[in-house]
């Protein structure tokens, strides 16, 4: 059982690495182009991007912890503040995709109210948004609820405390996603409403704006229900073990593989639902291929500057004479 667990950390690890590539190529692409995140749905995508990479980052560091020498643990404190981080940048994914549902609200329902869809106004929400997050979770590490795991060297809440255990379910995921499918379900109405009544004038790029945003909104909910989908064995463990009274030995490690998984699933979903991300990329592979192209290229061509030096000077020569010709005809 312990080679099997090793063997399943240390797929999950490399598993992780990979996310970690790929959030770290969007925000650096993000910080690049800069000029764009002065686009709202921008910066909401990007403070999405920090709180995955920031969940690969301690996934990480517990996953070399469990496959070494155990250095989380040597001191219970750190450890347990390792745990709550982790559970605050997982908390932060959820709800940063509750913020970009409120914003395609805000551009569709109420694009009339211009202060709701400031720059300012969103800079402030996401602040807000991290704050919630670490207050809404410090209840559960002053209860002392995180516990050194017993097949595992980290510190988290264990599934053994059901009590624990629904309170992360329904502040993680059941809340955002409660937040997310109300807010879509509003536009919907909002828009078939519009669509349906003929008094109310109103311009093309709005409808085609609100279009757009209502199918953005429907990709986040699909997101969302994926990864919590995904996490149905969480619940599943947590079930066992309540019923059983005790964990089973693989579980954090079968949760860490699919975690890690959903990672990187959610690294290309939002690349795809994101048409600047992938304008971006596409920008910064082109002129990477670019580079490689005119360096292959370059050493062929390092005698071309002689001859067309020679040729140069030959055609001064030609038209020189041709004006001394055009001189001596008669008009």
């Amino acid at each position: 059982m312990v080679a099997v667990g090793t063997i399943i950390g240390i797929i999950s690890w490399c598993i992780n690495f990979i996310a970690i590539i790929i959030f770290l190529a969007i925000i650096i692409i993000g910080i690049k182009h800069r000029r764009d995140l002065s686009d709202i749905s921008l910066v909401l995508t990007h403070n999405t991007c920090v709180a995955a990479l920031l969940t690969c980052l301690s996934v990480a560091v517990m996953g070399i912890s469990s496959l070494s020498n155990g250095f989380l643990t040597f001191n219970f404190t750190f450890c347990c503040v390792w745990g709550l981080l982790y559970d605050m940048f997982q908390c932060s994914i959820y709800h940063s995709y509750y913020l970009q549902a409120f914003y395609r609200l805000c551009r569709v329902v109420f694009y009339k109210k211009k202060n709701l869809v400031s720059y300012s106004f969103f800079i402030m929400l996401v602040i807000g948004q991290w704050s919630f997050t670490i207050i809404i979770l410090l209840p559960p590490f002053f209860l002392n609820w995180y516990a050194q795991l017993p097949y595992d060297q980290y510190c988290l809440v264990p599934y053994t405390h059901a009590m624990a255990e629904m309170y992360h379910i329904l502040i993680l995921q059941m809340i955002p996603l409660m937040c997310i499918t109300s807010t879509y379900i509003w536009i919907t109405v909002f828009v078939r409403y519009l669509s349906r009544t003929p008094s109310i004038v109103l311009a093309t790029n709005q409808r085609q704006r609100n279009i757009r945003d209502l199918t953005v909104i429907k990709r986040i909910v699909i997101l969302i229900s994926i990864l919590i989908a995904l996490r149905f064995p969480s619940i599943i463990f947590m079930i066992y073990a309540v019923i059983v009274g005790q964990l089973y030995p693989l579980t954090f490690g079968i949760v860490g593989l699919i975690t890690s998984v959903c990672m990187i699933f959610m690294g290309i979903m939002i690349v795809y639902i994101t048409p600047q991300l992938r304008k971006n990329l596409c920008i910064v592979f082109h002129l990477r291929n670019n580079q490689v192209h005119t360096q292959q290229t370059l050493p062929q061509n390092s005698a071309i500057p002689r001859i067309t030096a020679g040729t140069g000077s030959t055609n001064k020569r030609q038209v020189k004479s041709l004006n001394t010709q055009k001189q001596t005809i008669p008009e």
